[in-house]
């Protein structure tokens, strides 16, 4: 019963979830930058890989995501073998 509840929230969310589901994650975004930049001017301390970690979850659920290196473009290839000339036929002038 408790489940059957939980999906009609999902499927009909009042416009009261929508505006906080979106300004939650704002506001800890805002305050999570705040407390990084304090962090680096040496006016608080706090743990910064914590406060990464919570910057990069909040971007997250807004779908911004940081770029993988992993895939990088192939350089072109390089032939190393000798390209064979077709051989000519006697009297036919030579191909560069």
């Amino acid at each position: 019963m408790i489940l059957k509840a939980q999906i009609i929230v999902k499927k009909h969310p009042t416009p009261l979830r929508e505006i906080l589901g979106t300004l939650v994650p704002a506001g800890v975004l805002t305050w999570a930058l705040g407390m990084l930049t304090a962090s680096y001017m040496g006016h608080a301390k706090v743990d910064s890989a914590f406060i990464s970690s919570l910057v990069t979850s909040v971007l997250a659920v807004y779908g911004i995501t940081r770029k993988d290196d992993a895939i990088k473009p192939q350089p072109p290839r390089i032939r190393t073998t000798p390209i064979k000339k077709k051989p000519t036929k006697p009297g036919a002038p030579p191909t560069p």
